[in-house]
């Protein structure tokens, strides 16, 4: 009896036919002009994939520690043509982060910066400083068997997990979002949004590489730098946070202009109607908004001629199924719940835990009439940080390490309209005794990345409990 070979990365024969029929079209470009064609990105990925083909066998795991640059979307690729498994890891990951991540997950291979290159290097197979990645190679993307993605998620009552993806899934997103955005081959993407991150994969790379389109890629966003490229650099599409939007929606210099900017959409947090407005004031365009997750991809996407809701975002992608899982008395809202081609397989070393095929989000929700999608609270504990979700029980665990406090409760502080802050507030391990702060900061900054780190905190002589010791988070004054 025959046996099926296993499918090629559709996302890969993408790439291969835009070098084949569109070779000098730019893929990627970075701030100072370095950029690359579609064939010199095929022609990286393919040594690249090469090289780990002969150092690694297929399904073996690779961290991918590095900020957004031109070598970047190489080594992803390579790594999936290769047939292995890729985990991004943040570079702002604390040292104890990056250890543990590539230690739950198995790690044999590491491309990297300097820190990670020196923290796991010597303890890796294969070892790639990013910067020796080959910005132009020969020869065509072999079909490979699907490599498959690791991701961090947040977790969401309980502590953060990895998510696997495989590359089936990565090809239903990418074409899916593709779909639903309508990416173009003259279209010119603006990712400010880490590579690292599901959001940004997914519309730094995933779906506009799938439609053939450019990408200006940027470590952060910075408006010196980030301002002329929206002004002169012929951007189309903006994808950001909601903190973005306000932020240039502030640009107060009347020189600003967006004038080739078609779509500009915003996740990981409700965009205010604020914001909304000043945006489109400001530059004429609407800020839509899209929803999705690290298990399952972006899923539902509001498009520009949609009414906006600050709640609403939007209408499944194609073949997205979403439930409300035991909606209230009113029958409309419950916990939102999604099935889509784009999913995750399970977690490391754990089931899904579906509910009839539907992976359960956290989040409150209910679908109107129409079928869009609001969300209009959460189940779960994830505090959003300009875009990064954080998940305060990892923050209160490492905190409650030091032997000064006795408890610790992570919340969140509203700044802006669209920035929050972390706030510690904590009691002392003795009664009338000084917490030191200063060591916790260091405490923190031992054992996780920056954005996770609460600004600011607060002792308290005790904190609100239930009559079985648990701590009433809703009862807590965080002003």
């Amino acid at each position: 009896m025959s046996v099926d070979a296993p499918p090629a990365s559709a996302l890969l024969d993408r790439v291969r036919r835009h070098a084949e029929e569109r070779p000098a079209a730019i893929a990627y470009q970075v701030p100072g002009g370095a950029s690359l064609t579609y064939r010199d990105l095929a022609g990286a990925i393919a040594s690249l994939a090469e090289a780990l083909r002969g150092a690694l066998p297929a399904g073996a795991t690779v961290i991918l520690c590095a900020p957004n640059q031109l070598e970047y979307p190489i080594a992803f690729l390579a790594v999936l043509a290769a047939g292995c498994r890729l985990f991004p890891v943040s570079p702002e990951s604390a040292d104890a982060e990056l250890l543990r991540a590539a230690s739950e997950a198995g790690a044999a291979g590491v491309i990297g910066d300097d820190r990670a290159m020196a923290r796991l290097g010597p303890k890796m197979r294969f070892a790639l400083p990013i910067e020796s990645v080959a910005l132009a190679g020969s020869g065509p993307i072999r079909s490979a068997t699907q490599g498959a993605l690791l991701l961090q998620s947040s977790g969401t009552t309980g502590l953060p997990k990895i998510v696997v993806r495989t590359g089936a899934s990565l090809d239903a997103a990418a074409d899916a979002m593709s779909d639903a955005i309508g990416f173009r081959p003259d279209d010119r993407v603006l990712m400010t949004i880490p590579l690292t991150h599901s959001y940004g994969l997914e519309h730094g790379l995933f779906a506009p590489l799938w439609a053939g389109s450019g990408i200006t890629l940027f470590q952060r966003l910075t408006l010196p730098a980030v301002l002329p490229e929206l002004t002169d650099g012929g951007i189309t599409i903006l994808p950001g946070v909601p903190s973005t939007f306000e932020m240039l929606a502030r640009v107060a210099d009347a020189k600003v202009s967006m004038g080739n900017l078609r779509l500009a959409y915003s996740a990981g947090a409700p965009l205010p109607r604020a914001v909304f407005d000043a945006f489109a004031a400001r530059f004429g365009v609407r800020v839509t908004q899209l929803y999705g997750a690290s298990e399952i991809g972006s899923v539902s996407y509001n498009p520009p001629a949609d009414p906006f809701d600050p709640a609403s975002v939007g209408r499944p992608m194609r073949g997205v199924s979403i439930r409300i899982l035991d909606p209230n008395p009113n029958g409309r809202e419950g916990q939102v719940a999604v099935r889509a081609e784009s999913m995750f397989a399970s977690y490391l070393n754990e089931p899904a835990g579906l509910i009839d095929g539907h992976f359960p989000t956290g989040d409150l929700g209910h679908v109107d009439d129409s079928g869009r999608l609001f969300v209009t609270g959460r189940i779960k504990l994830l505090i959003d940080v300009g875009g990064f979700k954080v998940n305060p029980l990892e923050v209160e665990a490492v905190l409650q390490q030091h032997p000064a406090v006795a408890a610790c409760v992570v919340v969140a502080v509203r700044q802006s309209q669209t920035v929050f802050r972390l706030k510690a507030i904590l009691t002392p391990a003795h009664p009338g005794a000084t917490v030191p702060i200063e060591e916790l900061r260091q405490l923190a900054r031992a054992h996780l990345a920056a954005y996770k780190i609460p600004r600011l905190f607060e002792v308290r002589d005790s904190l609100p409990r239930s009559a079985t010791g648990k701590i009433l988070r809703d009862q807590l004054e965080t002003a």
